[in-house]
């Protein structure tokens, strides 16, 4: 069946890099946002037709970004699903790299939405019949999907790229006890024996500060902290603190979705890190790690 793959806003770098991996068509879109703050897309194709029967496929992250916050993201996505339906594709594939609003799984405090799940059914609604993300922060929520999903795991990347770095007698700092079992799984990408340690975290659920605290030997080692996501860099600062203060000799900060908001890039390296790594799951200056091939590679074998 022939592809044909649509080039999201947010996922410029990335969809051109995943179509010529396909060697397959792509367009890109028009799109701003009106006077009044209403998104408005285009899929650039002066005939419509051009879509009927063709596998189509969507590529949209969702994350912020300069130009844009994640909510219009999500319209746009949405816009571009809607657009596509019309024109009577034989199939249609939704790839989100960064999945937004999947830390919102949970209910921690009265009165909260569930709204990773709302995302969820919006997307069900539409009837896509394939959907991939990302290293999705809440994995669980793959499962509600309707068609067939797929949550792909972007570690190897990382791990591929930091040790062409030159790292050596490497440690994997996991950036809470909750995230043992991701780190764990990440540090057999450097090898079986990789250790894996962790510091002590708490988080306050209502102003969202953490307190972090730990010490351990990592004189002369190279230290990697990864996590899925790092927002405005507040924990994975306090890990690189201790760990410098541990006596690490070289400091790798990772993350899938390296969104980097505010002041994360000058808390960061400030705190201690050689390097910021990131994927082009976010379009950014950190986007050292290219999804396209491990993407492609799900979409050829389908």
């Amino acid at each position: 069946m022939e592809k044909i793959l649509i080039v999201g806003p947010a996922s410029q770098m990335l969809g051109v890099r995943m179509a010529k991996e396909l060697e397959i068509e792509y367009v890109n879109t028009e799109f701003k946002r009106f006077p009044d703050g209403e998104n408005y897309v285009r899929l650039n194709i002066e005939d419509e037709t051009n879509l009927a029967n063709k596998e189509v496929i969507i590529v949209q992250t969702t994350g912020p970004d300069a130009t844009a916050d994640q909510n219009s993201r999500l319209f746009e996505l949405f816009m571009m699903i809607d657009s596509v339906k019309r024109m009577a594709p034989a199939k249609i594939i939704v790839v989100i790299p960064y999945l937004a609003y999947a830390r919102q799984d949970k209910i921690f405090r009265p009165g909260e939405s569930q709204f990773a799940n709302v995302v969820i059914g919006i997307l069900n609604s539409f009837g896509i019949d394939e959907l991939y993300v990302v290293d999705v922060h809440a994995p669980l929520l793959v499962s509600q999907s309707l068609c067939k999903a797929v949550n792909i795991d972007s570690m190897k990347l990382l791990a591929d790229y930091i040790k062409a770095q030159g790292a050596e007698d490497i440690v994997v700092i996991s950036p809470d006890k909750g995230a043992m079992e991701r780190s764990r799984a990440f540090a057999k990408h450097f090898g079986e024996e990789i250790p894996v340690e962790y510091f002590e975290k708490e988080r306050d659920v209502k102003t969202g500060e953490i307190e972090m605290s730990g010490k351990l030997n990592l004189k002369g080692k190279d230290v990697v902290i990864a996590d899925d996501i790092i927002s405005t860099g507040g924990t994975m600062a306090s890990a690189i603190k201790i760990a410098k203060k541990s006596g690490a000799k070289k400091i790798y900060a990772a993350a899938t979705h390296a969104l980097l908001l505010q002041q994360a890039k000058f808390r960061i390296l400030n705190a201690g890190a050689d390097e910021i790594i990131g994927t082009d799951s976010i379009d950014n200056e950190v986007a050292k790690v290219s999804l396209a091939k491990t993407i492609a590679d799900y979409l050829k074998f389908d």
